[in-house]
């Protein structure tokens, strides 16, 4: 009875907690990389810098204007390199939690084929 409630489990809510935990992994490397807001502010200026460009002489306005061009270039390079750094790990992170469900249903039958194996004399190539 005991095996068949682990079985059970094992199928059923196990399998569902593994997928459940995958995903809040995989949610939780999104937020360290803070993917979605990077996304959104990809274009915005790297440092709030006090650049005017309203007013003043046609040089302010032409220092205002380059400084922040200057500064968004930055913020563009800096956040898409987060993002793409962002998206590697989570790419990686999707190929170690496929397997990790891949092989889950199989983990039961670990003792069964060691068994079978010890009962038809297979003995690994290093021994």
């Amino acid at each position: 009875m005991f095996l068949v409630g682990l079985l059970q489990w094992w199928y059923s809510r196990g399998w569902h907690g593994q997928l459940r935990e995958a995903s809040r992994r995989l949610s939780a490397t999104a937020d360290f990389f803070s993917i979605g807001h990077l996304a959104g502010t990809l274009f915005d200026p790297f440092r709030q810098i006090s650049a005017s460009g309203s007013g003043g002489s046609l040089g302010d306005v032409m220092r205002g204007f380059f400084d922040k061009t200057i500064s968004r270039t930055i913020g563009f390079v800096v956040r898409f390199f987060t993002i793409l750094a962002g998206l590697v790990c989570l790419i990686f992170q999707i190929a170690v939690e496929g397997i990790i469900l891949g092989v889950w249903p199989l983990v039961p039958l670990i003792p069964i084929i060691g068994c079978v194996l010890f009962a038809v004399g297979w003995v690994p190539s290093w021994q």
